[in-house]
């Protein structure tokens, strides 16, 4: 290039082309072809043919194999190749190198309204109450539109997937024919380097029930989702990064803020609002069906402790005591809320769940209605003993009652029954005759009363039937009773 620019400058001059040939050690025929060419000089390298060229598709197998260098090397030759082993390791950075380009190469796909939507989540903690929080934060967005909707969660299950984009779909009014998503074990369980793809059986049915052709793009090519990959970004530095909030509904309240903000400002490539566009798509979204909740609800089941409490994650939350030892049924929204029903699937109460591990038990709302209820009817209880005991021996009754108290304390109803119960056995009478006793000699305990009573001659009881009314069984005796007699001789002995 610098002759050039000197020949055709010194030839302007008027310098002649053998001086010109002369000052700048070049032949003169050299000269006048660049005089001759009106463009600049270009290089063009020789093309050489290589070698390893005439192997390339054999190359190949053997990396698909799996073959190391000095192993491909070695089969080269055995094949009629000639060349080092530094050759071979040159040509296989080059195809390692050409095949990197293609696999990056990206084309940018638009596709019609109501054909893909896309859907992906982004983990971050989120300082709450000063205390970090891991949440997730769920994306789907309509590919043509480029119509977004945002929902977060502390779980990142297959169910939290679903209900995000069940939850997408009523905020659209309708859903696109084809999902495009990542490989998350929560949707696709394998995906082979072939295309071949085993999806989640839950998230498969969830496909079905809806009629929608998901597609797991390529392992490790998060570009093929893009339009779902890239707004993430954004979240993150418009409205995560440096976020601090009070309790998660303020969070809710400002991703919501966010989101109808970000719908309406202009995309960056096609020009127009998101919410402009959506106005054209929504009319090609697919219609919504009417899908058994029950189908999309995922519920474990949990058996109530005796007093009122069922546990998750190692905390206690307190459910109605008539399902005391029952079995009962939660479901878990977006791991921060949790749904109890019976086993008839009837809503029997729903839970915030705490973020932080419980410091002590929680306070069940049924505990002190019971508890009251048994001491009233404990107190009831004593009330009707201590008054038939009144009402049975008269006023020593009372004044023995009130002595009792101020020596036994705690056993007081025990001696109260006790003595009631003597009852069974001993005229009452007799038994008011005791406890006047007891009141002389100052002993208060139903001992003393029992054994006043024992010095006294129980009548026997009389009978209210006749011995000889009574049908017995007849009895089939097979020795006469004679034999159990003693002798005389035994008679004298004994």
């Amino acid at each position: 290039m610098y002759k050039w620019q000197r020949i055709k400058a010194l030839h302007a001059q008027g310098v002649s082309i053998r001086k010109i040939a002369r000052t700048l050690g070049v032949s003169r025929n050299t000269v006048r072809k660049y005089l001759k060419e009106a463009n600049p000089p270009q290089f063009k390298a020789r093309e050489y043919e290589k070698q390893l060229d005439r192997y390339r598709e054999e190359i190949q197998a053997m990396l698909d194999k799996g073959y190391i260098g000095t192993r491909i090397h070695k089969e080269l030759v055995k094949k009629g190749y000639n060349g080092s082993l530094s050759s071979v390791h040159r040509f296989l950075r080059a195809f390692k190198e050409d095949d990197k380009a293609a696999k990056l190469a990206t084309t940018r796909v638009e596709t019609g309204p109501g054909r893909q939507m896309q859907y992906d989540w982004k983990e971050w903690l989120l300082p709450v109450d000063g205390k970090p929080v891991k949440i997730y934060i769920h994306e789907v967005v309509l590919s043509c539109s480029r119509m977004k909707y945002y929902a977060f969660s502390l779980s990142i299950t297959t169910a939290d997937v679903i209900r995000a984009m069940v939850e997408a779909f009523y905020f659209f009014g309708g859903y696109a024919l084809e999902l495009v998503m990542d490989n998350g074990k929560q949707m696709v369980i394998t995906h082979q380097k072939d295309g071949i793809v085993r999806y989640n059986d839950e998230f498969l049915k969830f496909c079905g029930l809806y009629g929608i052709e998901p597609s797991a793009c390529e392992n490790y090519r998060a570009r093929t989702k893009g339009k779902v990959e890239r707004p993430f970004y954004y979240v993150q530095e418009q409205l995560l990064r440096g976020l601090e909030v009070k309790s998660l509904s303020d969070f809710a309240a400002k991703l919501r803020e966010f989101q109808d903000e970000y719908n309406k400002r202009p995309h960056s490539k096609l020009g127009r609002p998101p919410e402009q566009m959506f106005e054209e798509e929504k009319a090609h979204l697919l219609k919504i069906p009417s899908i058994e909740p029950a189908l999309l609800q995922f519920k474990e089941p949990r058996k109530v402790s005796n007093d009122g409490y069922i546990s998750h994650n190692g905390n206690l939350y307190p459910v109605p005591m008539r399902y005391c030892t029952k079995k009962v049924w939660i479901e878990i929204i977006y791991g921060r809320r949790m749904k109890v029903y019976d086993e008839a699937g009837t809503l029997l109460d729903e839970f915030d769940l705490y973020l932080q591990k419980q410091a002590s038990r929680p306070v069940h709302p049924e505990h002190e209605t019971i508890n009251r209820q048994y001491q009233e009817r404990k107190t009831k209880v004593r009330s009707a003993l201590a008054g038939k005991f009144i009402s049975t021996f008269g006023e020593a009754g009372r004044i023995y009652l009130e002595r009792l108290r101020n020596q036994t304390g705690a056993n007081l109803y025990w001696h109260l029954a006790e003595i009631l119960r003597y009852q069974n056995i001993y005229a009452t009478e007799d038994i008011a005759a005791a406890i006047k006793e007891c009141l002389n000699i100052g002993s208060y305990h139903k001992n003393s009363i029992k054994r006043l009573l024992e010095r006294k001659e129980i009548a026997p009881l009389s009978l209210d039937y006749d011995p000889a009314s009574l049908n017995l069984p007849p009895v089939k005796i097979k020795r006469d009773l004679s034999c159990y007699a003693l002798d005389e001789s035994e008679a004298t002995i004994s």
